[in-house]
């Protein structure tokens, strides 16, 4: 062995193990790893062992950097507590970064978020950059609008003056079941929470960023509505009045005043069921409150009054379908007292007095019972019974086969 050589690896046994350096085949010079800790002799630290980096021109050795360093207290993360039951709303929802930007942009750091309908929420910043959207008041609630041609009207007369208010203007865009499900998700149902724009789901209160046209392009994250199924498919077109009632013959099918955006698992669980009150042990529930039993389907408390309105208005505006037969009386007439509670106890808000405006800016016609709801308690329970044989008819012409959404990325359950 050359001199050389040999005075260098006497060396390089003299020095501690921290500051040996070994020579690279590329002439350069490397520090020697220290052991792994638990090679350690007893009783030796931990960070006695650590690897130092060294600056070869001075075999000075440095500090490790802060990202390679051993965790402090402060660095390591307490044990997460579990989150406290709040109380769930069609705005209690998240927004994933997997959707948009990080969660800072979404939540400012004072823990208060608004909807442009006016409605305050709390944001609480969770995991992995997500942010749960809680909300802490409801919007505004609308201003009345008396509806013309009703004043003085009741019972009967005024069921009739509202099924003609109903149907005044109705018109059917093209391609009509499509153009409506786009305009749902895009317009109609599209919400903006402190800058984010998205849908939120009206059975899971789910709260989902994005710009889509599509259902399948605002999927649940996870199973955030915690009823043991996680929409990774997104929302589909939930007919508050069933279609298997109406044969999915249009223009039914994509009156907007009917429709809502939700997500496929909890729709599929109402399925054509009615609504009502859940009063025994649900068999499916979600933390939105959402619940199925006794053979109804309980919504969330804040769309219960969007649901009775929007079969209020069904109701009015197709009770002469020659679709409304026997099946759709029965449907209805059991509901009748139940809707009307819910008119009554939960107003139209700001959000549903836009929607309004945006579906009559789209189909042409409105729904006389959010711009006034006492029109229902004018008309009264048994007028609002259906007794009557059907009379009128509508065309029949092909329903499109296509899916809920024009990019077919899945097949949703349809009823």
């Amino acid at each position: 062995m050359p001199r050389v050589l040999r005075s260098l690896f006497a060396l390089l046994f003299a020095l501690p193990l921290q500051a040996q350096i070994v020579p690279k085949l590329n002439g350069s010079l490397s520090p020697v790893k220290a052991p792994a800790p638990g090679f350690l002799a007893p009783g030796v630290s931990p960070l006695a062992g650590s690897a130092l980096f060294m600056t070869p021109a001075t075999l000075t050795p440095s500090a490790l950097t802060t990202s390679l360093a051993a965790p402090s207290a402060e660095d390591t993360p307490a044990p997460r507590k579990p989150a406290k039951n709040l109380p769930a709303t069609p705005a209690d929802g998240w927004a994933s970064r997997l959707n948009f930007q990080p969660a800072r942009e979404f939540f400012d750091g004072e823990g208060t978020l608004k909807s442009e309908a006016g409605a305050v929420f709390a944001a609480v910043p969770k995991g992995d950059g997500a942010v749960r959207v809680h909300i802490l008041a409801p919007g505004p609630s609308a201003t009345p609008r008396p509806v013309d041609g009703t004043d003085g009207l009741s019972g009967r007369a005024l069921l009739d003056q509202v099924a003609t208010i109903a149907q005044r203007g109705h018109r059917r865009p093209a391609p009509e079941y499509n153009a409506a499900s786009d305009y749902l998700f895009s317009k109609a149902d599209h919400v903006t929470i402190n800058g984010v724009s998205g849908v939120i789901d009206a059975y899971s209160g789910i709260f989902v960023p994005g710009n889509g046209k599509n259902g399948g392009d605002y999927p649940e994250p996870g199973d955030a509505n915690e009823d043991g199924f996680p929409d990774r498919a997104g929302m589909n077109v939930e007919h508050t009045w069933p279609q298997s009632l109406f044969r999915k013959l249009l223009p039914m099918r994509s009156d907007l005043h009917h429709l809502m955006a939700t997500f496929m698992h909890p729709n599929s669980v109402r399925g054509a069921l009615p609504f009502g009150e859940v009063t025994g042990t649900p068999d499916y529930e979600n933390k939105a409150g959402a619940k199925r039993g006794g053979g109804v389907f309980e919504p969330p408390d804040a769309v219960k009054g969007r649901v009775a309105r929007g079969l209020l208005y069904y109701y009015a505006r197709y009770r002469n379908s020659s679709q409304f037969g026997y099946s759709s009386a029965a449907f209805w007439n059991r509901q009748i007292p139940i809707l009307l509670k819910w008119n009554r106890e939960f107003p139209p808000d700001a959000f549903e007095a836009r929607r309004n405006d945006l579906v009559e800016a789209f189909q042409g016609n409105r729904n006389p019972f959010i711009d006034e709801p006492g029109l229902a308690d004018r008309i009264g329970a048994e007028v609002l019974r259906h007794n009557n044989a059907p009379r009128q008819s509508f065309s029949r012409r092909p329903v499109d086969n296509q899916q809920n959404y024009r990019r077919r990325r899945f097949r949703p359950r349809r009823r």
